[in-house]
C-alpha cells in the first residue's frame, strides 16, 4: 500500500485529485502544473486556482483561505473523461442557455466525492 507521502509525491500534471477547503467543501481538483515542490490546480467547476505542496496542504488560494488534498487515487477512466470534459467547458465561460450540463456531467457531479470519500490518502 502506498503511503500518503508517496501518493502526494506521485501526483501530476493531468491528474484529477479531490480537496476540501477550510469551510468543508469539496473540490474536484484538476492538476495543471506540478514541480518536486507542490502543484497548482484549478477547481473543476469555479475555474479558480490554487497552489498545493507536496505535504497535500494549499500554499496559497485565492481568497486567502486553505485547504487539503484528501485523495488522489485514479478515477475510473469514465469520470475522468467527464472531468476533464468538464473543466474544458467550464473554461468557456459561457452561461445559459449556450451551456448546459449533460447527464454524464450531472452524474459525475453527483459521484465524485464518494468515489473519492471511499479512497482516501492514507493517514500516515
Amino acid at each position: 500500500m502506498q503511503s500518503r507521502s508517496q501518493a502526494l509525491r506521485a501526483v501530476k500534471v493531468g491528474d484529477v485529485i479531490f480537496g476540501i477547503a477550510e469551510g468543508g467543501q469539496p473540490k474536484l481538483l484538476l492538476v495543471y502544473e506540478a514541480d518536486e515542490s507542490g502543484f497548482w490546480v484549478r477547481h473543476v467547476t469555479s475555474q479558480t486556482t490554487a497552489r498545493f505542496g507536496r505535504d497535500g496542504q494549499s500554499r496559497w488560494t485565492p481568497d486567502g483561505g486553505s485547504g487539503t488534498i484528501v485523495s488522489t487515487a485514479a478515477l475510473p477512466p469514465r469520470m475522468r473523461e467527464v472531468a476533464i470534459g468538464l473543466d474544458r467547458k467550464m473554461g468557456t465561460g459561457k452561461e445559459y442557455p449556450d451551456f448546459v450540463l449533460s447527464e454524464a456531467e450531472i452524474e459525475l457531479l453527483r459521484t465524485y466525492k464518494n468515489f473519492f470519500n471511499l479512497h482516501p490518502l492514507p493517514s500516515e
